[in-house]
């Protein structure tokens, strides 16, 4: 591996362990694991709360979140699972960019892994470090993605805000499409 400035997904150690995790799930080299292959006693209780399943509804017209760790639930301030992105998020530019994200993951059907700067409406101010892996039953067409997400509050006061559903304002800092 290169140092961590070419491989930001490097610096969150969590991030980090669960890439490799996905790999390691990997049938084959060009072949996806299924949803089984994630195991949750394998994975253990510290990275199940920063864990979602997304499912791409009509081909990725939209995004459903199928389950989300308790941590991402309090980070959003309710619980995601079951809701859409597309109605979920009250700031549309940024349903808009999660929804690319998750587009952009099944057409290369590889991980993507971005960092975006946010607001929220609580005052919290920071960092999201977010990595999504794809997943296939058949080991080809993307059905669900998983997606691993740290939120890093400049401001420790406001480590417990939520910031509902993300983003009052936010920046993208990077995405990357991590190549095997």
């Amino acid at each position: 591996m290169s140092d961590a400035a070419a491989q930001p997904w490097q610096d969150d150690r969590r991030i980090a362990d669960f890439l490799n995790y996905w790999r390691s799930k990997r049938p084959a080299a060009g072949r996806l694991p299924p949803k089984p292959a994630i195991d949750p006693v394998e994975l253990g209780a510290g990275m199940l709360p920063i864990l979602a399943l997304i499912e791409p509804i009509d081909g990725g017209a939209r995004f459903s979140y199928r389950l989300s760790g308790t941590r991402m639930n309090a980070d959003a301030g309710l619980d995601l699972t079951g809701r859409y992105v597309d109605e979920l998020n009250p700031n549309r530019d940024y349903a808009r960019y999660l929804t690319g994200l998750y587009r952009m993951t099944m057409q290369h059907r590889l991980p993507v892994y971005s960092e975006t700067r946010y607001r929220a409406r609580s005052g919290r101010m920071g960092t999201t470090r977010r990595l999504l892996c794809p997943l296939a039953k058949d080991g080809v067409s993307v059905d669900t993605i998983v997606c691993a997400q740290v939120l890093e509050p400049d401001d420790q006061r406001f480590i417990e805000a939520p910031t509902l559903t993300y983003a009052a304002s936010f920046e993208p800092v990077c995405v990357f499409v991590i190549a095997d």
